[in-house]
């Protein structure tokens, strides 16, 4: 009696549950989608909110460059933009170690490896740009040379965010700097 009991409660179990048909489509498509969702929102940075356009295409700002890493094509600019405002507010000098990125938050300092070199360089991000396609970030003369970008004219490299905490203190060594220099400039 207790074998027939279970045999039914198995059946019954069996029969509940077991999808048919369009039922098992409908499960499975459920499935697919929670899933694509997601992987797509591990895939894609936090955004800021803020945006800009040029050439009619929208641009986002992540939110932090946290953990933030992406290969391509450097390029470099330089003489047409020396001396203008960058989208940071500072005056663009083509002899300071600086690049222009499209998403990252200004200021963010990146270390950009020219990976057939192996040469390397930290930069702080003070502008927007490159707005070609392929590239993803415009090196000041500078850095280019410091990299080996210069004379190519672009290279494939490697962008790597520098974590928050050295962030920081870069941020204000280079503040040091600044002062010193307006200091003996001043006097």
């Amino acid at each position: 009696m207790a074998n027939e009991l279970r045999a039914r409660h198995r059946h019954r179990h069996r029969v509940a549950f077991q999808p048919t048909g369009l039922g098992f489509a409908w499960i499975l498509l459920a499935s697919l989608c929670l899933a694509a969702l997601a992987a797509g929102c591990a895939a894609h940075p936090k955004r800021s909110g803020k945006s800009y356009v040029i050439n009619g295409k929208r641009y986002h700002i992540l939110a932090s460059a946290d953990g933030y890493k992406e290969r391509g094509l450097a390029s470099w600019y330089g003489e047409p933009f020396h001396g203008r405002k960058t989208a940071s507010g500072e005056v663009y000098d083509m002899n300071d170690v600086t690049a222009a990125h499209k998403t990252l938050p200004l200021h963010t300092w990146v270390e950009v490896i020219n990976t057939q070199t192996r040469e390397s360089l930290l930069v702080r991000i003070n502008d927007r740009g490159p707005f070609i396609d392929g590239r993803i970030i415009d090196l000041s003369k500078a850095a280019a040379k410091k990299i080996g970008v210069y004379r190519p004219g672009t290279a494939k490299v490697v962008v790597v965010a520098v974590p928050k905490e050295r962030q920081k203190r870069l941020n204000e060594k280079r503040l040091r700097a600044k002062r010193a220099r307006e200091s003996v400039a001043s006097r």
